[in-house]
């Protein structure tokens, strides 16, 4: 378990509320929004792309805040035809580990990390992001995904 302090980022943003149950239906097709709308208006991709959950418990049909995000550089111009917006995300502060495999072991990714922040007495903030580093989905073994819970001191 690693903590850190990830500083602001500015990305170009898709918001929605979800469950777990229903979450599928955003895989792979925002993402690929998100990149052919940066690549439409001439921004700068500075990232991987960034799943945001907010108040997600773990629970099948909880309703969570969702945030996908694909970080760019700030670019004052107005996105042509585009469904998406520009924010910054805040500072962060989290545990984080990387898991080198398939998204079914996401699971006990974060069973292990939340493990680890209680036993050195850290709150969960209620935010968790995971970030995208390498998406192979002929091959899912090949995934590399951050984990990252959010953590209040």
């Amino acid at each position: 378990m690693e903590i850190k302090r990830i500083q602001q980022i500015h990305v170009l943003y898709f918001e929605t509320h979800t469950s777990l149950r229903e979450i599928s239906e955003h895989v792979r097709i925002v993402a690929r929004g998100l990149y052919q709308d940066a690549v439409k208006n001439e921004l700068e991709v500075t990232g991987p792309v960034y799943w945001i959950y907010e108040g997600a418990d773990g629970q099948p049909d909880t309703k969570f805040k969702l945030t996908i995000a694909l970080p760019v550089t700030p670019d004052e111009t107005a996105l042509s035809g585009s469904t998406f917006q520009f924010k910054y995300l805040e500072p962060f502060e989290c545990v984080a580990g990387q898991l080198y495999d398939s998204w079914d072991k996401l699971g006990d990714m974060y069973g292990n990390l939340i493990l680890a922040l209680s036993a050195d007495s850290l709150m969960m903030s209620g935010q968790n992001r995971e970030i995208y580093l390498n998406m192979d989905f002929q091959h899912p073994e090949r995934n590399i995904t951050e984990v990252q819970i959010g953590i209040r001191r």
